[in-house]
């Protein structure tokens, strides 16, 4: 409860003793002191201070739902406020992929850097591995889950800022594993025209 609110609390409490004290006057009009202690039904200043307890908690935590909500809660008075939590209101201080619920951090999209030549992974998210194969401008890339039923989408690129060589990059589906995705790059004006120095990024969309 916020200072300054005590009696909410206590009108509260007190406002349902009393609507008690007249339902209880309004359903027993002719019921003795004797009849309603048969029946099992007391009602004391202990029920009225249990009472009270109650509507004091319950106001205590509305205060603090309504303290949690203020950063999302429009007001008329400021209709261009700007909504939302800051980073500092979120636990630890940032949103988590753990913190996300299962459907919405599977749904993320991955992707991966790939340098030219050895195939090595330069960044990625949600890729955990990369390799150079045998045959001359095939790899393959890891993701982290199962990417079978997901786009997938490769484009020749640098992993810094320098120009990377023209080029072309195919991408597929492994056939043996749901998290690998293969990938073979070209020099369309070499022969042949597999080549391995060509750099690419590859992303899955799911």
């Amino acid at each position: 409860m916020t200072k300054g609110r005590w009696w909410i609390g206590v009108t509260a409490g007190v406002a349902v003793g009393l609507g008690a004290v007249v339902a209880t006057e309004a359903a027993t009009d002719t019921a003795t002191a004797q009849t309603a202690r048969q029946a099992g039904f007391t009602l004391s200043v202990e029920q009225l201070r249990i009472n009270q307890r109650i509507s004091q908690a319950a106001v205590r935590r509305s205060n603090e739902s309504l303290d949690l909500l203020d950063p999302i809660r429009p007001r008329q008075s400021q209709p261009n406020r700007v909504l939302g939590w800051r980073t500092q209101d979120l636990r630890d201080g940032a949103v988590t992929a753990a913190k996300l619920e299962t459907s919405v951090r599977e749904g993320q999209p991955r992707w991966a850097v790939v340098e030219a030549g050895s195939g090595s992974l330069a960044r990625a998210k949600g890729a955990t591995a990369s390799a150079k194969l045998a045959a001359v401008g095939d790899y393959t890339v890891t993701f982290d889950r199962d990417v079978s039923a997901c786009s997938i989408q490769a484009s020749v690129a640098g992993p810094g800022t320098a120009a990377p060589p023209r080029g072309e990059v195919v991408a597929w589906r492994s056939a043996d594993n749901p998290q690998v995705v293969n990938v073979r790059t070209f020099d369309p004006t070499a022969t042949p025209a597999e080549t391995n120095a060509v750099p690419f990024h590859v992303a899955v969309l799911c």
